[in-house]
């Protein structure tokens, strides 16, 4: 396995982790701040999962080839990150969500993605 070119996917990772972290808090001071709220509904934290699809996208696009499909998958990453960001800026009914189950969507087949290039390598390890 190699890496092309890391350094675009790594700094995009390291962004959301702080994104993910700085949200973490918000959501923890939050709780602090309304006790009685904090009690009654049941709140769930989607900043540490959305860290984990795209660090699965980011790390796939890093062994990816530099080819249209690798820019693609920038893009594609530049968009998760920035729609979940700005998301309470745009005027659609639950688009964090939208966003958030898109990355879903894409991580789960990045996962596929993996395995078959980690099966023909292994694959062409054996036969050689």
């Amino acid at each position: 396995m190699k890496f092309y070119k890391p350094l675009f996917s790594s700094i995009v990772i390291v962004i959301q982790l702080i994104l993910s972290i700085i949200s973490y808090y918000g959501y923890v001071a939050w709780g602090e701040a309304n006790p009685e709220m904090n009690r009654l509904i049941s709140r769930l934290f989607h900043g540490d999962s959305l860290f984990l699809f795209v660090l699965i996208i980011g790390f796939y696009e890093m062994q990816t080839k530099p080819s249209w499909f690798k820019t693609a998958i920038r893009i594609f990453l530049v968009c998760i990150v920035l729609g979940a960001q700005f998301s309470e800026l745009i005027p659609i009914d639950q688009f964090y969500f939208g966003v958030y189950n898109t990355a879903w969507f894409a991580a789960i087949v990045t996962i596929l993605l993996i395995l078959i290039r980690i099966g023909n390598y292994s694959i062409r390890k054996i036969h050689k």
